[in-house]
Protein backbone atom coordinates (compact mmCIF):
# COMPACT_ATOMS: atom_id res chain seq x y z
CA UNK A 1 0.00 0.00 0.00
CA UNK A 2 2.87 2.38 0.54
CA UNK A 3 6.65 2.61 0.66
CA UNK A 4 9.72 4.48 -0.08
CA UNK A 5 10.76 6.08 -3.08
CA UNK A 6 14.44 6.76 -3.82
CA UNK A 7 15.32 8.52 -6.87
CA UNK A 8 18.55 7.98 -8.17
CA UNK A 9 19.80 10.70 -10.45
CA UNK A 10 23.19 9.20 -11.32
CA UNK A 11 21.45 5.86 -12.54
CA UNK A 12 18.99 7.91 -14.73
CA UNK A 13 21.47 10.30 -16.46
CA UNK A 14 23.70 7.67 -17.12
CA UNK A 15 21.04 5.73 -18.62
CA UNK A 16 19.91 8.41 -21.15
CA UNK A 17 23.63 8.79 -22.17
CA UNK A 18 23.68 4.87 -22.31
CA UNK A 19 20.60 5.86 -25.14
CA UNK A 20 21.86 8.39 -26.82
CA UNK A 21 25.74 6.68 -27.36
CA UNK A 22 23.37 3.69 -28.23
CA UNK A 23 22.43 5.87 -31.48
CA UNK A 24 25.75 7.06 -32.49
CA UNK A 25 28.14 5.91 -34.76
CA UNK A 26 31.91 6.05 -33.76
CA UNK A 27 34.34 7.73 -35.87
CA UNK A 28 37.72 7.18 -36.40
CA UNK A 29 40.08 8.61 -33.62
CA UNK A 30 42.37 10.65 -35.37
CA UNK A 31 43.53 14.39 -35.18
CA UNK A 32 41.66 15.77 -37.14
CA UNK A 33 38.65 14.59 -35.38
CA UNK A 34 39.69 15.53 -31.88
CA UNK A 35 40.67 19.20 -33.18
CA UNK A 36 36.95 19.65 -34.27
CA UNK A 37 35.90 17.84 -30.41
CA UNK A 38 38.12 20.76 -29.03
CA UNK A 39 36.60 23.57 -31.25
CA UNK A 40 32.85 21.89 -30.20
CA UNK A 41 34.23 21.83 -26.90
CA UNK A 42 34.62 26.32 -26.67
CA UNK A 43 31.32 26.43 -28.26
CA UNK A 44 29.52 24.81 -25.70
CA UNK A 45 31.59 26.18 -23.12
CA UNK A 46 32.53 22.23 -21.65
CA UNK A 47 35.29 20.34 -22.01
CA UNK A 48 34.10 17.79 -19.46
CA UNK A 49 32.70 14.43 -21.15
CA UNK A 50 31.95 10.30 -21.71
CA UNK A 51 33.48 8.91 -23.97
CA UNK A 52 34.25 4.99 -25.89
CA UNK A 53 37.35 3.33 -27.60
CA UNK A 54 37.02 1.25 -29.88
CA UNK A 55 39.82 -1.15 -31.44
CA UNK A 56 38.98 -3.01 -34.60
CA UNK A 57 35.56 -2.22 -34.45
CA UNK A 58 35.14 -3.14 -30.55
CA UNK A 59 34.32 -1.19 -27.86
CA UNK A 60 37.41 -1.72 -25.92
CA UNK A 61 37.76 1.36 -23.25
CA UNK A 62 34.53 3.29 -21.49
CA UNK A 63 35.76 6.74 -19.91
CA UNK A 64 34.94 10.03 -17.92
CA UNK A 65 37.15 13.07 -18.19
CA UNK A 66 36.46 16.60 -17.05
CA UNK A 67 39.13 17.50 -20.10
CA UNK A 68 37.56 15.17 -23.11
CA UNK A 69 39.46 16.18 -25.70
CA UNK A 70 42.92 16.38 -24.10
CA UNK A 71 42.09 12.76 -22.47
CA UNK A 72 40.97 11.24 -25.69
CA UNK A 73 44.31 12.80 -27.04
CA UNK A 74 46.61 10.98 -24.38
CA UNK A 75 44.90 7.80 -25.08
CA UNK A 76 45.90 8.21 -29.02
CA UNK A 77 49.68 9.04 -27.99
CA UNK A 78 49.86 6.03 -25.32
CA UNK A 79 48.53 3.51 -27.82
CA UNK A 80 51.08 5.27 -30.43
CA UNK A 81 53.49 3.19 -28.81
CA UNK A 82 52.25 -0.11 -28.75
CA UNK A 83 52.95 -3.42 -30.47
CA UNK A 84 49.58 -5.08 -32.25
CA UNK A 85 47.76 -1.71 -32.38
CA UNK A 86 47.54 0.57 -35.50
CA UNK A 87 46.12 3.87 -35.15
CA UNK A 88 43.64 4.02 -38.13
CA UNK A 89 41.67 0.72 -36.43
CA UNK A 90 40.66 3.06 -33.44
CA UNK A 91 37.80 4.73 -33.07
CA UNK A 92 35.68 6.57 -30.32
CA UNK A 93 32.19 8.15 -29.48
CA UNK A 94 32.16 10.99 -27.19
CA UNK A 95 29.16 12.83 -25.60
CA UNK A 96 30.26 16.48 -23.86
CA UNK A 97 28.48 17.20 -20.71
CA UNK A 98 26.55 20.24 -19.12
CA UNK A 99 28.73 21.04 -16.09
CA UNK A 100 24.94 20.60 -14.03
CA UNK A 101 25.10 17.20 -14.74
CA UNK A 102 28.69 16.11 -15.27
CA UNK A 103 28.97 15.26 -11.57
CA UNK A 104 25.89 13.26 -11.95
CA UNK A 105 27.03 11.09 -14.68
CA UNK A 106 28.30 7.98 -12.89
CA UNK A 107 31.32 6.16 -14.84
CA UNK A 108 31.22 2.92 -13.53
CA UNK A 109 27.80 2.25 -14.60
CA UNK A 110 28.69 3.48 -18.15
CA UNK A 111 31.50 0.50 -17.55
CA UNK A 112 29.19 -1.47 -16.59
CA UNK A 113 26.56 -1.41 -19.09
CA UNK A 114 29.22 -1.89 -22.05
CA UNK A 115 31.20 -5.03 -19.72
CA UNK A 116 27.55 -6.66 -19.75
CA UNK A 117 27.78 -6.85 -23.51
CA UNK A 118 31.48 -8.63 -23.04
CA UNK A 119 33.41 -4.96 -24.12
CA UNK A 120 35.31 -2.30 -22.62
CA UNK A 121 38.16 -5.33 -21.37
CA UNK A 122 40.43 -2.71 -21.35
CA UNK A 123 38.75 -1.40 -18.37
CA UNK A 124 40.21 -2.83 -14.75
CA UNK A 125 42.85 -3.97 -17.52
CA UNK A 126 45.60 -1.38 -16.82
CA UNK A 127 45.15 0.46 -19.79
CA UNK A 128 45.50 3.65 -17.08
CA UNK A 129 48.78 5.69 -17.31
CA UNK A 130 50.63 4.66 -14.34
CA UNK A 131 54.02 4.24 -12.93
CA UNK A 132 54.52 1.44 -11.21
CA UNK A 133 57.57 3.09 -9.22
CA UNK A 134 60.65 1.67 -9.02
CA UNK A 135 59.64 -0.99 -6.51
CA UNK A 136 57.19 -2.80 -8.46
CA UNK A 137 59.15 -2.50 -11.81
CA UNK A 138 59.21 -6.33 -11.08
CA UNK A 139 55.41 -7.13 -10.42
CA UNK A 140 53.05 -8.72 -12.76
CA UNK A 141 52.34 -6.99 -16.08
CA UNK A 142 48.75 -5.87 -16.65
CA UNK A 143 46.50 -7.66 -18.69
CA UNK A 144 46.73 -4.62 -21.58
CA UNK A 145 50.71 -4.66 -21.28
CA UNK A 146 50.51 -7.95 -22.06
CA UNK A 147 48.65 -7.86 -25.15
CA UNK A 148 50.16 -4.99 -26.04
CA UNK A 149 53.93 -4.33 -25.20
CA UNK A 150 55.65 -1.14 -25.78
CA UNK A 151 57.33 -0.47 -29.16
CA UNK A 152 61.01 -1.21 -28.45
CA UNK A 153 61.21 0.13 -32.12
CA UNK A 154 59.12 3.52 -31.86
CA UNK A 155 60.82 6.09 -33.95
CA UNK A 156 62.94 9.12 -32.24
CA UNK A 157 63.51 12.02 -33.96
CA UNK A 158 64.50 15.70 -32.93
CA UNK A 159 68.17 13.97 -31.71
CA UNK A 160 71.07 16.05 -31.93
CA UNK A 161 74.12 13.99 -33.86
CA UNK A 162 75.87 15.09 -30.81
CA UNK A 163 74.50 15.93 -27.42
CA UNK A 164 75.23 15.48 -23.82
CA UNK A 165 73.68 12.53 -21.64
CA UNK A 166 70.97 14.60 -19.92
CA UNK A 167 69.93 15.96 -23.26
CA UNK A 168 69.50 13.27 -25.05
CA UNK A 169 67.39 11.34 -22.32
CA UNK A 170 65.36 14.44 -21.83
CA UNK A 171 64.38 14.71 -26.02
CA UNK A 172 63.78 10.58 -25.41
CA UNK A 173 61.25 11.07 -22.07
CA UNK A 174 59.80 13.96 -24.02
CA UNK A 175 58.53 11.89 -27.69
CA UNK A 176 58.57 8.36 -26.51
CA UNK A 177 54.91 7.57 -25.85
CA UNK A 178 55.66 5.58 -22.91
CA UNK A 179 57.43 5.27 -19.60
CA UNK A 180 60.57 5.92 -19.65
CA UNK A 181 62.52 6.33 -16.08
CA UNK A 182 66.33 7.06 -14.96
CA UNK A 183 68.08 8.07 -11.96
CA UNK A 184 69.51 11.47 -11.12
CA UNK A 185 72.63 10.71 -12.26
CA UNK A 186 71.84 10.36 -15.76
CA UNK A 187 69.34 12.97 -15.37
CA UNK A 188 73.04 15.37 -14.24
CA UNK A 189 75.27 13.72 -16.93
CA UNK A 190 76.99 16.47 -19.33
CA UNK A 191 79.26 14.04 -21.04
CA UNK A 192 78.45 14.67 -24.74
CA UNK A 193 78.16 11.60 -26.89
CA UNK A 194 77.91 10.97 -30.81
CA UNK A 195 74.40 9.46 -32.04
CA UNK A 196 75.62 10.18 -35.94
CA UNK A 197 75.87 6.32 -36.48
CA UNK A 198 73.18 5.77 -34.15
CA UNK A 199 69.40 3.90 -35.61
CA UNK A 200 66.59 6.64 -34.66
CA UNK A 201 64.55 4.06 -32.53
CA UNK A 202 64.00 3.60 -29.35
CA UNK A 203 66.12 0.36 -28.34
CA UNK A 204 69.11 1.90 -30.45
CA UNK A 205 68.68 5.32 -28.84
CA UNK A 206 68.52 3.87 -25.38
CA UNK A 207 71.74 1.27 -25.55
CA UNK A 208 74.02 4.05 -26.83
CA UNK A 209 73.37 6.00 -24.09
CA UNK A 210 73.53 3.21 -21.69
CA UNK A 211 76.87 1.89 -23.20
CA UNK A 212 78.09 5.30 -22.91
CA UNK A 213 77.39 5.47 -19.20
CA UNK A 214 79.63 2.12 -18.14
CA UNK A 215 79.14 -1.58 -17.65
CA UNK A 216 77.58 -0.77 -14.45
CA UNK A 217 74.21 0.79 -16.12
CA UNK A 218 71.51 -1.48 -16.37
CA UNK A 219 69.01 -1.24 -19.43
CA UNK A 220 65.72 -2.81 -18.40
CA UNK A 221 63.08 -3.55 -20.82
CA UNK A 222 59.67 -3.86 -19.51
CA UNK A 223 56.33 -4.40 -21.30
CA UNK A 224 54.95 -1.27 -20.33
CA UNK A 225 58.25 0.85 -19.44
CA UNK A 226 61.89 1.26 -19.49
CA UNK A 227 64.58 1.98 -17.10
CA UNK A 228 67.79 2.85 -17.11
CA UNK A 229 69.56 2.42 -13.21
CA UNK A 230 73.43 2.00 -12.00
CA UNK A 231 71.94 -1.07 -10.49
CA UNK A 232 73.14 -4.90 -10.78
CA UNK A 233 69.38 -6.28 -10.64
CA UNK A 234 67.84 -9.50 -11.17
CA UNK A 235 63.95 -9.12 -12.67
CA UNK A 236 61.65 -11.83 -13.56
CA UNK A 237 59.34 -9.69 -15.81
CA UNK A 238 62.04 -7.47 -18.27
CA UNK A 239 64.34 -8.17 -20.59
CA UNK A 240 67.97 -6.57 -19.59
CA UNK A 241 68.89 -5.28 -22.50
CA UNK A 242 72.49 -4.05 -20.89
CA UNK A 243 74.91 -4.89 -19.59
Amino acid sequence: MFDYFKFSLPRAVTEQLIEKLGTMAHGALSESALLKLTELQKTWKTRSGVYVIYHTGKAVYVGKANKLAERLKQHRRKLSGRQRIVLSELGFKALLLDENWSTSTNEELLIEHFKKSGEAEWNNGGFGPKDPGRNRDDSEPSVFDLAYPIRDDFPVSELDNETTVKDALLCLKQQLPFLLRYDKRAKENTDVISFSRVPRNTKAVCIHIAKSLGADWQLMLFKSHITLYRANKTYTQGTQLLP
